[in-house]
Parts: C-alpha cells; sequence; structure tokens
C-alpha cells in the first residue's frame, strides 16, 4: 500500500477512507481519531485491508494513464478533469460508488461530480470546506444501502448544486488568469463551450487552438478610447473576452485593434470566432463584453447541467 500511494499523501487516503463512515476529521486529529478506534490487533488488521482495497483506487484517481481506465475507459476524461479542478472532497463518494455501482453509474457519478465541481468551485468560487460534509453524507448512504443510483446520489449531493440562475449570474461576471494552472481551466470552459456551439468535440488537452483575448492583455493605445486605460485589467481576463483562435491567426492579431481582429476571426475554424468575425459587430467595448459573456453563460449552464435535474 505505501508503494502505492505516496508517503506524503498516506494522510489525505487515511483522512478520506474514514471520511467515508465519520461526517468530520480534521486533519490535526486524524491519526488521534485512529488510536481511538483502533485498539486490537484485529483492529489494526480490519483498517489495513480495507486501505488496501482502496489505495489502487485512489492512485488511479491521480493517474489517467491507471490500468483501471483501460477497462472503464469511459471514466477517463472525468477522472482526468477532476484532476484539473485540483478538488479532492468527493474521494469518498468515489471510493463508494466504485464499490456499490456498476461501470456505467460510477462514470455517470464522476460526471456529475464534474458538474457539481464547474458550477461550484471552478465558476462560483465557493467555500470547499462545505462539500466535505456533503460528499461523506453521499458515501454513507450509498455504502449502507439506503442510495442505490446515480439520480440518487444526485439528490443527496443537491443542496451543493448551484442552480441556473446563480451560476449564471456567477459565469456573467467571472474573471480568470490566463496562467499556470488557471490557463487549463479556461481552455477546459472554452473548448466545452466550442464543442455546444459547433456540435464538434475540442478536447482541451489535445486541442492545439490558443486561448484569444480580444481586449488584449498588453493593449496599444488604440484600445484606450473603448476602454479605460485605468480600468482596462478588469476586462482583460473576463471570459467574454476569451475565445479559441488557431496559433497562426492568434499571431496576426496581436495587439491590433478590433476592427483589424475582426477580419481575422472570420479565417478561423472555430465556430466561436468565425462567428464574431463574420458579424456586423463595428466594435468592442466593456457593453459588448459583457453581452457576449452574458450568452456564454447561458450556454454553460445548458453544459454543465446534471442529466437529474
Amino acid at each position: 500500500m505505501i508503494g502505492t500511494i505516496k508517503h506524503e499523501r498516506f494522510p489525505d487516503f487515511l483522512r478520506y477512507h474514514l471520511l467515508c463512515q465519520s461526517p468530520q476529521i480534521r486533519k490535526q486529529r486524524l491519526f488521534k481519531k485512529v488510536r481511538e478506534e483502533v485498539k486490537t490487533s484485529t483492529d489494526v488488521f480490519a483498517l489495513m485491508d480495507a486501505l488496501e482495497q482502496r489505495a489502487d483506487l485512489f492512485a488511479a484517481m491521480d493517474d489517467t494513464a491507471h490500468e483501471y481506465w483501460t477497462e472503464r475507459p469511459a471514466a477517463k476524461p472525468y477522472v482526468r478533469d477532476l484532476q484539473l479542478f485540483g478538488v479532492r472532497q468527493h474521494m469518498p463518494l468515489v471510493f463508494a460508488a466504485w464499490e456499490r455501482m456498476s461501470a456505467d453509474d460510477f462514470t455517470r457519478v464522476l460526471k456529475l461530480l464534474c458538474v457539481l465541481s464547474v458550477r461550484y468551485t471552478v465558476i462560483g468560487s465557493l467555500n470547499t470546506n462545505e462539500l466535505e460534509p456533503v460528499y461523506h453524507r453521499a458515501a454513507k448512504a450509498l455504502l449502507d444501502g439506503a442510495v442505490r443510483t446515480p439520480a440518487e446520489v444526485f439528490a443527496q449531493l443537491r443542496s451543493v448544486y448551484v442552480d441556473d440562475e446563480k451560476f449564471v449570474r456567477d459565469f456573467s461576471h467571472k474573471e480568470m488568469d490566463t496562467t499556470g494552472r488557471r490557463k487549463k481551466v479556461v481552455k477546459y470552459l472554452l473548448c466545452a463551450l466550442e464543442s455546444d456551439a459547433s456540435g464538434k468535440h475540442h478536447d482541451w488537452e489535445s486541442d492545439t487552438g490558443t486561448i484569444e483575448h480580444i481586449l488584449p492583455e498588453n493593449p496599444s493605445a488604440q484600445w484606450d478610447e473603448p476602454f479605460n486605460p485605468d480600468r482596462q485589467k478588469d476586462f482583460i481576463y473576463r471570459l467574454g473576452n476569451l475565445m479559441l483562435l488557431e496559433p497562426t491567426i492568434n499571431r496576426q492579431c496581436q495587439n491590433g485593434s478590433f476592427e483589424d481582429k475582426r477580419s481575422e476571426y472570420g479565417r478561423s475554424s472555430y465556430a466561436t470566432a468565425k462567428a464574431l468575425g463574420l458579424s456586423d459587430q463595428a466594435d468592442w467595448s466593456p457593453t459588448i463584453l459583457a453581452m457576449r459573456q452574458e450568452r456564454m453563460a447561458q450556454r454553460a449552464a445548458h453544459v454543465w447541467r446534471s442529466d437529474f435535474v
């Protein structure tokens, strides 16, 4: 087991294992909790056996190349996306779903976790500490046989499913830096929206598109009229200012005017860029940006929606 899970990750693994049955376990009290519950050699062996059974799955949730996903390829994209979001509170439920559900239902639960994560964490930026007790209750209900289907799991998680009204509002005002890990998250969002708009699948990891900032990251003086120089930084990383574009076309755009950029957008094979390029949109301003982001938010509410609403 130690060989399966890195030494520094073992406390997390142990805590998520215990959270399947206990509603709250602080990291600081983790080993004290174990000492309280494991008192005999029989208890020790029972705990070790239980951990052994879950160790590979815990490792597999951090490794899309793990053999588990060779046998369950439909689950692999959702495992990868959950890694991207950087959330872990769902692990007790993942343990329970693996042990109690069919392969297809397990995959549907992973898909649901991705939707919840986008609405609650990626876009909503809500307190992730609130997720642990909810995921605990769902995991325990599944392990105890109180729930059996993905729809029943969703009912357990309903309180942390951000409704459409709030999600659209959050998305309409969302600003996301396009550097570091956040850049990958932005590309994930843009690829999903592009896929929905075009009817053609765009995978965020393999798609060759780059992120175009309509109002450039380093605006030239010609942008000072539509966007006040003192406030330009408030708009550059708004989701409504971003879209996918071929690298060659993106390089042609650089810091050019919106009029010059729009003619380049019309050459793109990306549906969202092409639509803007072929539109009669004459300028780019905070108002126009906000309107575009509102339309994106409405599409997002469709893309990231639970199958059980």
